[in-house]
């Protein structure tokens, strides 16, 4: 069951990095090519309205990241403090090469998401108990064959 739970989470992280980074794109051409850096939480400078949608992505995106991490016994502090480096490994990917805004509230909302994939672990060992990382896994599976098929989609349509 490791091993599958070892499979699922790369290529949850490979998925993660394509969204984040590389904007679900399938060209080079296609990647936007600014950066700009913004330190003030859940500020939004250009654009009219709070963003909620945006908010709610960072933070749905991160929470399989928690419940992977505590599928395989990773201890909660340290599953939400994994979350916050790879979030901020990411903001500052974005960055560094050029890819994007890169946001203190990515952050803060990826970082959260980790951590309600924390919260939801311990909700569902609740439920389930002993059969809480078969049932994970059966339900990570299905979203990432769906995943992996509309990737397969993207690429063929263009």
């Amino acid at each position: 069951m490791k091993k599958t739970t070892h499979i699922l989470f790369t290529i949850y992280l490979f998925l993660v990095i394509w969204i984040i980074l590389f904007k679900l794109s399938v060209s080079i051409d296609q990647l936007p090519h600014f950066r700009s850096f913004n330190l003030i939480p859940f500020y939004y400078p250009n654009k009219t309205g709070y963003q909620i949608r945006e908010v709610l992505d960072n933070l749905i995106i991160f929470i399989p990241f928690g419940l992977y991490l505590k599928t395989l016994n990773i201890n909660s502090e340290r599953t939400v403090f994994l979350g916050f480096l790879l979030s901020l490994s990411l903001e500052l990917s974005q960055y560094i090469f050029c890819l994007g805004a890169s946001d203190i509230t990515d952050l803060i909302t990826n970082t959260t998401g980790a951590f309600i994939g924390v919260v939801l672990y311990f909700l569902l060992k609740k439920i389930f108990k002993e059969k809480t990382n078969k049932i994970i896994l059966v339900l990570a599976s299905i979203v990432t064959i769906l995943f992996v098929s509309l990737i397969f989609i993207i690429l063929v349509n263009n």
